[in-house]
Parts: C-alpha cells; structure tokens; sequence
C-alpha cells in the first residue's frame, strides 16, 4: 500500500529527505521566519530544487511563548503569524501544526476563563489569517506531562466542531497517543478527522525523539495495520531529533520499517 511519507527536518537537510526516497519534508515554521529576506528567497529555491513539496509547517508561534502569560502581545504576534502565512504559503504550505504545548497550556490558577479565552481567540485568528492562504489548522493532541488541553482526538474534534471553523482540524502524534492511554480503537473510529500522523520511537523519554526502524524496542505493526485498514490517506511524517546512526543512515532505516510493514512511499528510491 502507498502512502506519502515525511520526514522532519531543517532547510539544510531537504535535499537528504528527497534522496532518502520520502515524499515530502516537514519544516519548522521558527527556522522560515528566522530568515532575512535574501535567506528566504535561498530557502525557496532549496525546496523547489529539491523536487519535493512541504506540506506541513510545525509551530505556529515560538516554543517559549505563553498566549495565557500577561506579557502575551496580540498586536505583535498577529503580525508574526501573517508573515508566517505568507513566507510559508509561498512555500507551499496546507497545514500548520499547531503543538505548541507550553504556548497553549492553561495556568494551574488565576482566571481560568479569562485564560481560555484568549487561546480560544489566539486559534481564531491563526484560522482566520491561515484560511486566507487555503491552510488548514491542525490542532495537536498531546498529554498533560506536557499540556493541560487539546489531549485527545475526541477532544479536538468536539473543539473544532463547536467552534465551527472550518480549516481547524486534528491529527494523531503517536508518542503523545500512547501516553494519554488512548486505544489505537479511536484511530479507527476517528478516521475520517484524522489528517495527518506523526511517529517516533515512544520508548525513550521525550525530548529525546529517534526514527522508528526495526528492532528499535517498539513493535509499530499494530499502529501501521491500523493506518491501512483505515485506508489512511493522509502523510506519515517522523518527528525525530537524534539521529545515533547519522542523519541519512537513519532516515533511510525508517523507510525500511514502513517498507517491512507494507508501506510504500510514492517517490522512487533514488
């Protein structure tokens, strides 16, 4: 069965996701927005030269920035997220994932509703400006080591349908599936609200993120049967930072494993 593959990655490594044989990268929407003009402009001609898309752009705001803080500047991260809509969209952007967990985590006291309201209006505008460019907006569910809201499938997709935003959606981050608890049921269930899949090995303790591959301590096959009986048609992206192997050696061994478990990328092995 095929299915379109990502790997994440930073501007300077697109050309090794596209020879390792992936469909597409995933960028970090901090490193584009970090760039001067020229350095954007070098940026775009890396990922167009490289003869793969990116479909998914990670992190809407900085890590370190808290929309509930006091110091949170609507004003001047509204301006942020339009030039991040415009650089990336240029780029070829569809979705933005909005992880973020300590930018969206709700304080443990103080106003509660006075805290949800401004995430609540922080996500309408990042919709608003996103919708402008045909993005849609991938809230991520994740566990409360880490956030405090947004942590379930069910969750989201109750929050986007009763907000009624149409390009406000969710998808499934593997790590953060197990560690809620969830039943690899509700990726069955939930098929039809899930847009997109991120994967590491989930047995070593975050940050630490390494590629999946065989004989790595996870038995994947049960998440990747799953994914073909649904008929998943969305990208199954790797979200990993460590790399024991070396970059290319380990990203080429996390198509191996999809391969081994009857998943194809589209790309042709270079």
């Amino acid at each position: 069965m095929k299915m379109r593959t990502s790997h994440f990655g930073y501007v300077n490594q697109i050309g090794q996701i596209a020879a390792a044989g992936y469909d597409c990268a995933e960028l970090h929407i901090k490193e584009i927005m970090e760039f001067d003009d020229a350095d954007f402009q070098k940026a775009k001609k890396t990922l167009f030269d490289s003869g793969i898309p990116c479909d998914v752009f990670d992190n809407p705001l900085p890590l370190d920035v808290v929309v509930a803080g006091p110091d949170f500047d609507f004003r001047y991260y509204t301006e942020y997220l339009k030039k991040a809509v415009d650089r990336t969209a240029q780029m070829g952007a569809r979705y933005f994932v909005y992880g973020n967990g300590k930018t969206r985590s709700l304080p443990e006291e103080g106003d509660i509703a006075e805290a949800m309201e401004k995430n609540d209006h922080l996500i309408r505008v990042l919709c608003e400006l996103a919708a402008k460019a045909n993005i849609t907006v991938l809230i991520e569910p994740l566990a409360p080591a880490i956030c405090n809201r947004f942590l379930g499938i069910p969750e989201n997709v109750e929050y986007a349908g009763k907000t009624g935003i149409p390009n406000l959606k969710t998808f499934l981050d593997y790590r953060w599936f197990l560690a809620g608890g969830h039943d690899l049921a509700v990726i069955e269930q939930y098929a039809g609200d899930i847009h997109h899949v991120h994967i590491d090995n989930p047995e070593y303790a975050f940050p630490k993120r390494l590629v999946p591959m065989q004989r790595d301590g996870h038995d994947y096959t049960p998440l990747f049967n799953i994914l073909k009986k649904i008929c998943y048609k969305g990208i199954i992206s790797y979200e990993a930072n460590t790399f024991e192997n070396g970059f290319e050696t380990d990203i080429k061994k996390g198509l191996e494993l999809l391969r081994d478990n009857g998943i194809e990328s589209y790309c042709t092995l270079k």
